[in-house]
Order: C-alpha cells, then structure tokens, then sequence
C-alpha cells in the first residue's frame, strides 16, 4: 500500500492538476495516468515539474523513447525498483517491443537479441545510474564511435538521472504498481 494518497482523475479539485493530468494521458500514449503521476497531485507544482522533467527526458529528444525505457529497466533492475521495472517492461510491451527482447533483457543481457549500439547505450546508461565516477572516456569514445553525438550522450545521462530518481521516489513511498 503506497505511503501517499494516489489521487484518482475522478477525485481531481485542483486545475493544476487536472491540466497536467489531461497532458500525461494524451502525450503519454497510454490513455491514463500512472499512479507514479498520481501520487504527486498532493503538490500540484511537484507534479507539474515532475511531469515536464519526464516528458523532456523520455518523450522528447533524438534517442529513441524505446531506448531510454531499456536503460530505466535496466536501472530499475539493478535498484530492486519493482515499480518501474514493471511498469516499464509493461510499456515497452504496448510500445511493440518484443517478448523476446524483454525476456532477455532482465534475464541474460549478454543474449539479448539488440543491436549493439542500444546494448552500448543501455550499459552506458546503467553504469551512469549506479556508478557515475566509473565512467570513462573510453566508454565516452565508444558511443561517439557508435555515431553518438554529446546530444545523445547527455540524454543518456539525464535519463539514467531520471530512473533513479524515480526508483528512490517510488521505493521511499512504497508505489502500488498500477492496474495495467
């Protein structure tokens, strides 16, 4: 049972709230809000920012959306993060990704039938997350070999920043996975 009330779009009074509500189930793809969203509406400007955070982080840029949810699945496995990890795996299900590809991507990475630019990217990713000092220049010289521009390595650094913000946040309040 999560630790903060999870504010259901039918118990909705503020129009803060409402609006970025209605912002997260058009942009979002899913056609609903996820309780991770649900449980900042207590703070209407937390939730705003925290909204505006997640969709320029995952939503837009020039590293595929796809992507950037491997690497939070990849983060959130490693943080033992239950809510992300499931609800990520869960969207990239709806967004096409197969069940071969998620299978492998939480059972035995090393097989995990990606090309090796997104498995470069999501390690790259993953050791951002959990061990930033250890990043080297070498690992920075073998995206830019892979055709990665500072662009796309800077959104791998703030989506792996995102992730485990979210994985501290939801653990600390104890987030019920949503009904998917």
């Amino acid at each position: 049972m999560a630790l903060f009330p999870i504010i259901q779009e039918d118990q909705v009074t503020d129009a803060k709230v409402q609006a970025v509500y209605d912002e997260i189930k058009a942009e979002l793809g899913f056609g609903m809000v996820p309780n991770l969203f649900k449980s900042m509406a207590i703070n209407p400007d937390v939730l705003e920012a925290n909204w505006k955070k997640f969709r320029g982080t995952i939503l837009r840029g020039d590293i595929p959306r796809t992507l950037k949810e491997m690497v939070g699945v990849a983060i959130s496995q490693a943080n033992d993060s239950e809510y992300a990890l499931k609800v990520h795996l869960h969207g990239l299900s709806a967004l096409g990704m197969s069940e071969e590809v998620l299978r492998t991507l939480v059972s035995d990475f090393d097989a995990c039938p990606l090309p090796a630019r997104e498995k470069a990217v999501i390690r790259f990713g993953l050791k951002a997350a959990t061990n930033p000092k250890e990043l080297t220049t070498e690992m920075y010289e073998e995206l830019h070999g892979m055709g990665l521009d500072d662009r796309e390595i800077f959104e791998i650094i703030a989506t792996a920043n995102l992730f485990t913000g979210v994985n501290q946040y939801t653990d600390a309040i104890a987030l019920e996975i949503d009904s998917l």
